[in-house]
């Protein structure tokens, strides 16, 4: 009997985790899938008058771009232009988003890059 893959091991602890404390998500098909939504934000203070300089060494574009964390298997389903709907209280970044790319974490999980879904955005072009 062959031995589970790392990817595999990881794939179990990663479901049994995200079933206890991950966050939800609506696909637009009304289907649920669970994650690690993150929205990061530079903080003000970072490269100011302190002179620590960190905020030279941080890619300002990458920091802004919201993430949602699912299992290889889950982003196989969601792929660019997908549109889903993170389930937290507005004031928590939770709100309709587009899939914009996504990139593999290597440990059985894919980081999917979202910027917010503006609907409006085909009546104008």
């Amino acid at each position: 009997m062959a031995r589970p893959s790392f990817r595999e091991r990881m794939a179990v602890l990663s479901t049994r985790i995200l079933q206890r404390v991950g966050d939800r998500a609506t696909l637009e098909d009304g289907t649920e899938v669970m994650g690690a939504f993150e929205n990061p934000f530079l903080d003000p203070q970072v490269g100011g008058k302190s002179g620590k300089g960190l905020a030279s060494a941080v890619d300002a574009a990458e920091l802004g771009e919201p993430r949602f964390s699912v299992l290889a298997a889950d982003a196989a389903r969601l792929h660019n232009e997908s549109v889903l709907t993170i389930e937290l209280p507005p004031a928590e970044g939770g709100g309709r988003y587009r899939v914009v790319r996504p990139e593999p974490t290597g440990d059985g999980m894919v980081a999917l890059v979202l910027e917010v879904d503006h609907e409006r955005t085909a009546d104008i072009f």
